[in-house]
């Protein structure tokens, strides 16, 4: 497998105008193992302190509050970052006007939040800890300045102040465990890292020179943003829901101990998913010059930025898939045994979620975000009918399936149903195939 990965990195970071972006995509790729490191020595010794039923229950009032978080991210994300990169005099207004935007959301979706909870949509119990969850619906308004360090390449500064609040995160976690403290104090937890990043996002983006004034908000470019990002809100909305679509269901039909082992499992899978989002945010500015030089080297270029995606979803699925009794039980302990199969059939949906957010970068780049959804919203009800069907039968394990073929349609099967994106749905293909076609990428390299 790494004879076809090497090569296909190799290759494609040694072309014209990548090579900028290296830097930038090291730093966010160190932050988020960094990241990972923590988890293991911090989030797996929580799961096994809490165990799989209170464990499933926090992940569960993570997933409800993950079902109205696009209302406070309105879809804004690839647009911003596009904007800042093509357009960066106009930097500061641009920044106030998606904080104030998201923050109207954030409103909106904590106000939705709370009136399911009160309407009694979810147990007494598990209440609270929505109400404190919720206030990560506030998260997209404060790491807008995020984007900003992204499209300048400087994700440097932004890898140091998140991983300070990582690390306060992580220490505010063990003194939890050791003190034996309750559930609803590992929510808060979660709270505590959101406002340290927070912070220390907006002091270094004012020490590097963005001054945010609340007068700099516009109007004209708040609806110019929303008027084309409605269609990826309502697509990042139908994302999110077949992500958290699964354990919803398994708590409505299995339990929260089956949400609790298939959390377990799916963590080892979603922990990667930075990879081609942080690949796509690095990368951008090569494909937006590639595109203005002409439609051949576009295209290129862009198949380029599919075989990369799909050789680095294939070298973690394949050792990922083998390894995963032995990671679960080092892990999470054996009464988490029960997610080793889940993953390793959960872990090859990764290689659709890589090829995914890379044609999800094609389609924004040529303004078919509507498109965009109608595929998303594919996969949502794929999975949905298959989760319906299966995790009655086969439980956790259907339930793995049905992300992983909702996620197939969704992310490539769908591309082949809409003309102008027919050409890419082959170039997906192409690289769904780059198991066999890795003598191309030896022999140029």
């Amino acid at each position: 497998m790494w004879s076809v990965l090497l090569p296909a990195i190799q290759s494609f970071f040694a072309r014209p105008g990548v090579q900028a972006a290296t830097g930038n995509l090291g730093w966010l790729v160190a932050e988020k193992g960094v990241r990972f490191v923590l988890n293991v020595g911090v989030g797996f010794w929580v799961a096994r302190h809490l165990g799989p039923a209170q464990f499933g229950m926090l992940n569960y009032g993570l997933a409800v509050v993950g079902l109205v978080a696009l209302l406070a991210e309105l879809g804004l994300e690839s647009i911003v970052r596009r904007e800042l990169i093509q357009k960066p005099v106009e930097a500061a207004p641009l920044v106030v006007t998606v904080v104030g935007l998201r923050l109207t959301g954030g409103v909106l979706a904590y106000a939705l939040l709370l009136a399911g909870a009160g309407l009694g949509w979810v147990a007494p119990e598990e209440r609270a800890l929505l109400l404190v969850f919720g206030l990560t619906l506030f998260q997209p308004a404060l790491m807008v300045t995020d984007l900003w360090f992204q499209a300048r390449l400087r994700a440097k500064v932004s890898v140091w102040a998140q991983l300070a609040a990582v690390a306060v995160g992580a220490a505010v976690r063990i003194a939890l465990i050791l003190t034996d403290a309750s559930l609803i104090a590992f929510a808060w937890a979660v709270i505590v890292e959101l406002v340290v990043a927070a912070v220390l996002l907006a002091a270094l983006a004012r020490r590097d020179g963005l001054l945010l004034r609340w007068g700099a908000f516009r109007k004209i470019l708040a609806g110019q943003l929303l008027r084309e990002a409605w269609p990826l809100m309502l697509s990042g909305f139908a994302v999110t829901l077949y992500l958290r679509i699964d354990a919803i269901m398994l708590r409505q039909q299995a339990g929260e101990t089956a949400v609790g082992i298939y959390s377990a499992a799916v963590r080892f899978t979603e922990i990667w998913y930075f990879v081609p989002i942080a690949l796509g945010a690095s990368l951008l500015p090569a494909l937006l010059r590639a595109r203005e030089r002409g439609a051949e080297e576009y295209l290129i270029r862009l198949q380029a930025f599919y075989d990369l995606n799909a050789a680095l979803a294939y070298g973690l699925a394949v050792p990922l898939s083998f390894a995963a009794p032995w990671l679960i039980r080092l892990a999470y302990g054996p009464a988490y045994a029960a997610a080793a199969p889940v993953l390793t059939l959960h872990i090859w949906s990764s290689i659709f979620v890589f090829l995914g957010v890379a044609r999800g970068q094609f389609l924004v780049n040529e303004g078919y975000t509507r498109f965009y959804l109608a595929a998303t919203v594919a996969g949502l009800l794929v999975n949905v009918v298959l989760n319906w069907m299966l995790i009655p039968i086969h439980g956790v394990w259907g339930a793995a399936l049905a992300t992983l073929i909702g996620q197939a349609v969704a992310a490539w099967l769908s591309s082949f149903c809409f003309a102008p994106v027919r050409r890419s749905a082959w170039m997906q293909t192409r690289a769904l195939l780059i198991p066999f076609r890795w003598y191309h990428y030896v022999r140029n390299s």
